[in-house]
């Protein structure tokens, strides 16, 4: 039997994610509609918004970044990257909006948006061109293994202070595959996963000791200490988590059914539209609903992985990967998160999470690898 070909890939890569978005439109009008019509007297309202500001805008990036010439992109890769990185930048400026604490939005008239989504996959863009652009020895030298950590230095001074710190790690670990999967030695790879575990724990420590009681090393404490005989403490500091455990555990095989979910009433489960969707799905569609989800992310994965490895292009090749890679790490994190199985951060879910700048972000970079999968053999 033939090999599907990189465009019949890309058609049924387009049909996993119009599977995911509508199932996502479903399961937000389901977990929005109470808190819809509590706060602004329309139970539609959030739905509204995610069509209007996300799908919407989302759709007409994917658009776009479909019928764009694939090498237009390897021309304004340098500029897309050097405008996301001045966007995250301003967020520190009177241009950036303050809520809850963190800086991550900015504020222009009516319209807010969060940079840093616009960074993320600008970044992987670049890494992909860079990379695409070395010969296998330069990528393979201790000067290829500093550039890489330079980078990811740049992504951590502006993401970290926002504080971001669950994003950044997430386009950390999505860039360092997407380096591991251009060729690097293993040896190579080692020294980079030695550096980065360095830095990154030092870092922490650091933090512990001269900010006992910051919310990262408190929220990294409290999930150390989740199961421990204290039980009116975890209980206290780890609510969200514990509302989300029963919410998912309630839903057993097949669910209560949808629209049904009680734990998004009387705000008993956190932001049930957004960092806690997945338990609101869990509890609506069971055990069941939850793996037909994880199923649609991994085949989105797979078919993504599929596509870069037919591109006869090593920039598409690479950049299929880190999108694909960007999604799939931030779905583990949201899952995870709400699981027990990492500590607690806020992640939207993609493509499902109230959220129009995620959302159409998420759907343009998606548009980005059926291009590659449309141009692959026009090279």
């Amino acid at each position: 039997m033939s090999k599907p070909s990189s465009r019949k890939l890309g058609n049924i890569f387009t049909w996993n994610v119009a599977a995911l978005l509508l199932f996502g439109l479903l399961c937000l009008l389901s977990a929005s509609m109470i808190i819809a019509k509590t706060q602004f007297h329309d139970p539609y309202y959030y739905v509204k918004q995610q069509l209007l500001k996300g799908v919407l805008l989302g759709a007409l990036g994917f658009l776009i970044a479909v019928k764009i010439p694939w090498k237009v992109y390897k021309k304004i890769t340098p500029f897309l990257f050097v405008a996301g990185l001045i966007l995250t930048i301003l967020v520190f400026t009177p241009l950036g909006l303050e809520l809850n604490g963190a800086r991550r939005w900015l504020q222009i008239g009516s319209f807010t948006f969060q940079p840093n989504e616009i960074f993320k996959i600008t970044f992987i863009m670049y890494l992909s061109l860079w990379l695409a652009q070395k010969t296998p020895a330069q990528r393979n030298s201790m000067g290829s293994v500093i550039a890489f950590i330079f980078f990811l230095g740049i992504a951590a001074a502006v993401m970290l202070p926002q504080p971001a710190t669950s994003s950044f790690l997430i386009l950390a670990a999505s860039a360092c595959i997407v380096y591991f999967l251009s060729g690097i030695k293993i040896r190579y790879i080692l020294i980079t996963i030695l550096i980065v575990a360095l830095v990154l724990g030092g870092g922490f420590f650091l933090l512990k000791k001269l900010a006992p009681n910051d919310y990262r090393v408190q929220r990294l404490s409290n999930f150390i200490s989740f199961n421990q005989e204290d039980g009116n403490k975890n209980l206290e500091d780890n609510y969200q988590l514990n509302q989300s455990l029963i919410a998912i555990g309630s839903g057993g095989l097949t669910g209560v059914g949808f629209g049904n979910a009680v734990s998004k009433y009387n705000n008993s489960l956190p932001e049930p539209i957004g960092d806690s969707i997945f338990a609101v799905i869990a509890q609506e569609f069971g055990f069941i609903g939850g793996v037909v989800i994880i199923i649609l992310y991994l085949s989105l994965f797979l078919l993504g992985i599929r596509i870069g490895r037919q591109c006869p292009d090593q920039f598409g090749k690479l950049l299929s990967y880190g999108i694909v890679s960007l999604i799939l790490i931030q779905v583990f994190v949201h899952i995870g998160a709400l699981t027990k199985i990492i500590p607690f951060t806020g992640q939207p879910l993609p493509l499902i999470s109230y959220g129009g700048t995620n959302l159409a972000i998420t759907l343009t970079s998606l548009g980005i690898v059926v291009n590659i999968s449309k141009w692959g053999s026009s090279y």
